[in-house]
């Protein structure tokens, strides 16, 4: 049986990408979508209802994604090996001083917690129930860096170390966990068709780089950074996490350890349970 993708931010720019590279490695999809306007909105981008399960569910209330989980284990709904999430809105108001406090946490809420529900939720299934090729792959923005995108930039900064705490978390479980940090743009194909582009890449473009992720069981652990077109067609790989004596360590089987790396890791232990 084909293994089954669990999108989570489904019908936006990043979501239709996801599915369409889910399709082309033979996988079938789960789709969380708001409402059947989100559901319609994604048939018009990806051609077909084939090979998709809908549910509804709103990625900002995480029992909305705890109950989609619940449903997958009561076989309502088809069980899942990989989850993708992209969930974000842009609000590029500024200067942040202006913004005030009600909508710095709605778009905290939407730009990071939705992201960190959708791990929460998902991530002991994928450890207990989806075997050796489960994946959970995070989209991350290159506003964390630039700096011009206000309220949106702080929650990409807050992405990306939770896209570090998850990789470093599942160093040396079954899943795979890997980010691709986009700081480039991707719209719809049918967007691009009509209107044209002077820049930016088409959702079905775009797809290819999650798809090599599925199909390469060597990127783990890693940052796919996407800034320009040739990104897409020439993947640009890099350890997620630094390069460090005690990651070095961590990363060491069992087995391997020395009484030097044993009394290494017990000591920085100790420093973190103060």
């Amino acid at each position: 049986m084909a293994d089954t993708v669990l999108v989570i931010g489904a019908s936006g720019k990043i979501g239709v990408p996801a599915i369409l590279a889910a399709r082309r490695v033979g996988y079938n999809v789960l789709a969380v979508i708001r409402n059947e306007q989100s559901q319609s909105k994604l048939l018009r981008h990806v051609g077909s209802q084939e090979g998709i399960t809908f549910t509804y569910g709103d990625p900002t209330q995480e029992q909305d994604l705890v109950n989609v989980v619940d449903q997958v284990k009561a076989g309502k709904l088809p069980d899942f090996q990989h989850v993708f999430t992209a969930v974000g809105q842009l609000h590029l108001k500024g200067p942040i001083q202006s913004v005030d406090m009600e909508t710095f946490h709605a778009m905290m809420t939407v730009n990071f917690e939705a992201d960190f529900f959708a791990y929460r939720a998902t991530i002991d299934y994928l450890l207990e129930k989806a075997g050796a090729k489960a994946t959970f792959t995070i989209l991350t923005g290159g506003l964390a860096t630039m700096g011009y995108g206000g309220v949106n930039s702080i929650a990409a900064g807050a992405l990306a170390s939770l896209a570090a705490v998850m990789t470093f978390e599942n160093l040396k479980t079954n899943v795979r966990v890997n980010e691709i940090h986009l700081s480039h743009i991707v719209t719809y194909d049918s967007e691009i068709e009509e209107k044209g582009a002077a820049v930016g890449s088409k959702a079905s473009e775009f797809a290819r780089v999650y798809e090599e992720i599925l199909r390469r069981e060597d990127i783990k652990a890693s940052r796919i950074s996407v800034a320009d077109d040739s990104d897409i067609y020439e993947l640009r790989i890099e350890d997620k996490l630094p390069s460090s004596k005690y990651l070095d360590l961590v990363k060491k089987d069992e087995k391997n350890l020395t009484e030097d790396d044993r009394r290494a890791l017990s000591e920085i232990a100790a420093v973190f349970s103060l």
